[in-house]
């Protein structure tokens, strides 16, 4: 794994096994090196969309290999001083890369604000991050066209849509929005070469 790639997720231990390529690597060497299955909950107040909750839930080896390090009592249980340095050092250097959190608003791109209520755990076996992400303020989903996706734009981590239940809402009656998942052909990654997954709402007027 490059150097690149290690310093956002987990800069807290040693990588010597994945700290294979120091340099930019090419299209062939840049392929993901690190996997997560997410739930995105969008989050609404008022009729209103306010903010993104994400689940991830990382590949076996890479969750192996941080909860090696960061459960130093092999509980199974992160406390609350490991999840702060998990933040600390690891999560919060993901900032640099807007959290691989894309918002889109009639097509333009969408700020979003920095992360609220993120923790770590152990679930299975597997380490899991969950946080929200705000809006720079209230949108109607029912007058405007958003998109959300959740893709590493250098294509080190490859984000993955959960199977069985990959988009939940939060806050609004049930049924009141939709949601579709299809090909973003209009911002690929990867040397142009993935397009990413997008989430595109169709929610009533408020």
């Amino acid at each position: 794994m490059s150097s690149r790639m290690w310093a956002p997720i987990a800069l807290m231990v040693t990588a010597a096994p994945l700290l294979a390529f120091g340099g930019r690597l090419g299209p062939v060497a840049a392929h993901p090196h690190v996997w997560i299955d997410a739930v995105a909950t969008f989050v609404f107040e008022g009729g209103s969309l306010v903010g993104l909750r994400q689940h991830w839930r990382f590949d076996e080896f890479f969750s192996s290999f941080v909860i090696e390090e960061q459960d130093a009592n092999g509980d199974g249980v992160f406390d609350q001083a490991e999840i702060e340095a998990i933040r600390e050092h690891a999560f919060a250097n993901l900032r640099e890369y807007g959290y691989f959190t894309h918002a889109r608003l009639d097509g333009d791109e969408l700020p979003l604000g920095d992360v609220s209520d993120f923790t770590a755990r152990i679930e299975d076996d597997l380490l899991v991050y969950e946080f929200t992400m705000l809006l720079p303020e209230p949108v109607d989903p029912g007058a405007d066209r958003v998109e959300a996706a959740i893709y590493d734009s250098e294509y080190y981590v490859e984000v993955l849509l959960d199977q069985y239940d990959p988009v939940r809402f939060e806050g609004i009656p049930s049924g009141a929005c939709t949601f579709a998942i299809r090909e973003d052909l209009a911002n690929p990654i990867y040397y142009g070469m993935v397009n990413p997954l997008t989430i595109a709402l169709s929610c009533a007027t408020s």
